[in-house]
């Protein structure tokens, strides 16, 4: 390594006698910062500098994969870019459903990778009547599997009463606290840090209820940091009124039949099939299908699907074809689903969560 390092500094001495400039690719190299974190869904603003006018394309990947792709534009198709300023800075706001990577490219030199990490905001409803206490959590943002505790304090000291996870795919939790005396007892809802998707753990305010009859609620209490000061973002497009279960997995082929020879005719055997279960049309622009491990396909363009229709998203390259075509290819080079047992979640533009199917290991398609 030493001899490696006095060679390289000869020869940019060398460079430098004969009055050659040395490789300026560090200076080159395009800046991104960003705010460690943001409170729950919602934009932040990246920023960094560039060469004056360059266009910069923005790379992100889910924290948990560390797989960098190119960032979808939900709202125009394509990928996101914009041009550095006269001045060379930049900026872009993006919408974050969990802890995010990114990193910036311009004219084919990489920016330092950055990552993102995102607080938990619980909300918390609570009904009493006669010492029982029904108690019911949501996060935001909408993540199932995580941790959850009931606190009840006195003399400021909190104690778990209930504990459980974030359903699936709904994201919520519930519980029914019995023999809980009577009077006005306080309580607040605690949600645990999830590094793998480097969540940041978050609690409600305390909310007084009168156990006897009565109800409370509460928001969000992070020790995270603030909410960055950005323009109000433009949402991802989605269908306004879908609901958990309007389209649903009705089969998933996740062992490609035959030999796995890794060719795009075995991968495209891969596959999960979404049936549109209400009576309206719904555009899928901006959502997503992604695994337990973090692999995400994503419908950027306008994918009608209509009214008790299905549809296809194969694993591998093809023709994507009308806005209303039975499939849709995620040109991975790569199978996704895992044939020992796996999860595929379906979530909107939004980032709300419609549906899930779970399997283990089996015959190599599932009905969900």
């Amino acid at each position: 390594m030493r001899a490696r390092k006095t060679a390289l500094f000869a020869a940019l001495g060398c460079a430098a006698a004969l009055g050659l400039a040395a490789p300026a690719a560090a200076a080159d190299a395009p800046t991104i910062s960003a705010p460690a974190s943001r409170q729950g869904y919602g934009t932040i603003t990246l920023t960094g500098t560039a060469t004056a006018g360059a266009t910069v394309e923005l790379y992100e990947s889910a924290y948990i994969f560390n797989d960098f792709y190119p960032s979808p534009d939900y709202a125009n198709g394509g990928y996101v870019t914009t041009k550095a300023s006269g001045s060379g800075t930049w900026s872009i706001n993006r919408l974050l459903d969990s802890g995010f990577r990114f990193y910036v490219k311009v004219n084919g030199v990489e920016s330092r990778r950055i990552s993102v990490a995102m607080g938990i905001v619980p909300s918390m409803t609570l009904t009493a009547q006669n010492g029982t206490v029904n108690v019911n959590v949501s996060a935001n943002p909408a993540q199932p599997h995580l941790r959850v505790h009931i606190q009840r304090g006195a003399s400021g000291v909190w104690t778990d009463v209930a504990s459980g996870y974030t359903s699936d795919p709904a994201a919520i939790y519930g519980a029914t606290l019995t023999g809980q005396g009577s009077g006005t007892k306080y309580y607040r809802a605690v949600i645990d840090a999830d590094t793998e998707n480097n969540l940041l753990k978050g609690q409600t305010e305390t909310v007084a209820i009168n156990v006897g009859n009565g109800t409370g609620s509460g928001g969000g209490e992070t020790p995270t940091a603030p909410k960055p000061t950005t323009p109000k973002p433009t949402p991802k497009p989605s269908t306004p009124s879908v609901k958990a279960g309007d389209v649903q997995f009705s089969k998933i082929q996740y062992n490609s039949p035959g030999r796995d020879t890794g060719s795009n005719t075995s991968l495209n055997n891969e596959w999960v099939r979404l049936t549109n279960k209400t009576r309206a049309t719904i555009n899928l622009k901006g959502w997503t299908v992604r695994d337990k491990a973090g692999h995400v396909y994503t419908f950027s363009s306008d994918y009608r699907l209509g009214a008790g229709k299905y549809m296809y998203v194969h694993t591998g390259k093809g023709t994507n074809g009308k806005p209303d075509s039975k499939h849709r290819y995620w040109y991975r080079t790569g199978y996704v689903w895992n044939n020992g047992g796996d999860t595929a979640y379906l979530r909107t533009s939004s980032g709300k969560s419609i549906d899930s199917c779970k399997w283990g290991k089996g015959s190599g398609v599932t009905y969900c």
